[in-house]
């Protein structure tokens, strides 16, 4: 006969299965808030009617994207480029620094420390000089780097030094050695906290390319920004800064789906039991 734990165990993966799966009113508030936001602003710029290069409507915002769509798409053509590429480099090199970090006391002492103070130092402070020693598009991409390794390394760090010590003992109990260990129990572990760095650092990325296209760059939406804004081309600005919200979003986004494709045992650790 089977004891109410048992039955209690059965039923509930079945339970955070489906408390998992997003339910249609879910997803449609997940749209109406968003729509809701710019129902409100279109509805303010009618009620105050501010002048159009001080906030422009949603369906100006809306006209000057389509009407300036090739200009928009070549800027961020580039922006996406520096995003990518300084996502990619964020997640090798910060993966590599959370594994010599995790592993030696040595990088423990001294690479650790310059890990956190370069996330002290402003890093708009250190463009002028990123340009000076780099040419443009190197520049800019060490700024995103730069911005986005940091969750990457911590949380690595954390996922290494955090794994179970009850697995560490058992494979080093059945003869393992602590290189073994380290790739083949610790590694694994440390996976799931490592891509929450990595989201993190996909969202910090476009920001750190914003940056050096501010400062280093006539070419990306950063720079667009800027040339608009100071032309009174708010409408624009304003496009712009929506599809730089887009870029980070399909970075997110794509980070989670690969997560998802790598790690299938963080949604469904158990099987269904009938």
């Amino acid at each position: 006969m089977t004891t109410a734990p048992a039955r209690s165990a059965a039923v509930a993966p079945d339970a955070t299965a489906r408390r998992r799966r997003l339910r249609p009113g879910q997803v449609a508030l997940a749209v109406a808030l968003p729509l809701l936001a710019i129902a409100l602003w279109q509805v303010a710029t009618w009620v105050f009617a501010p002048r159009e290069w001080i906030l422009p409507s949603p369906a100006a915002v809306a006209q000057a994207g389509w009407e300036a769509r090739e200009r928009l798409w070549f800027h961020a053509q580039w922006t996406a480029l520096i995003a990518v590429v300084g996502l990619v480099l964020a997640i090798a090199i910060g993966s590599a620094l959370a594994y010599a970090i995790a592993r030696s006391r040595v990088a423990w002492l001294a690479v650790y420390p310059w890990v956190i103070v370069s996330q002290v130092i402003p890093l708009v402070a250190l463009a002028p000089l990123l340009v000076l020693w780099f040419p443009p598009f190197a520049a800019i991409l060490v700024l995103a780097v730069l911005m986005s390794i940091f969750p990457v390394v911590v949380a690595g760090v954390d996922g290494l030094r955090g794994t179970d010590r009850d697995l560490v003992r058992a494979a080093r109990g059945l003869g393992a050695s602590e290189s073994w260990t380290w790739n083949h129990v610790r590694v694994p572990a440390a996976m799931p906290r490592l891509f929450t760095g990595i989201r993190l650092a996909a969202v910090f990325v476009v920001s750190g390319a914003v940056v050096g296209e501010l400062v280093a760059s006539e070419r990306g939406l950063g720079a667009l920004t800027r040339l608009t804004a100071g032309q009174f081309e708010t409408a624009v600005t304003f496009a712009a800064v929506v599809l730089l919200g887009l870029i980070g979003l399909a970075l997110f986004g794509l980070v989670v789906l690969a997560e998802r494709i790598t790690l299938p045992w963080t949604r469904r650790a158990t099987r269904r039991t009938r």
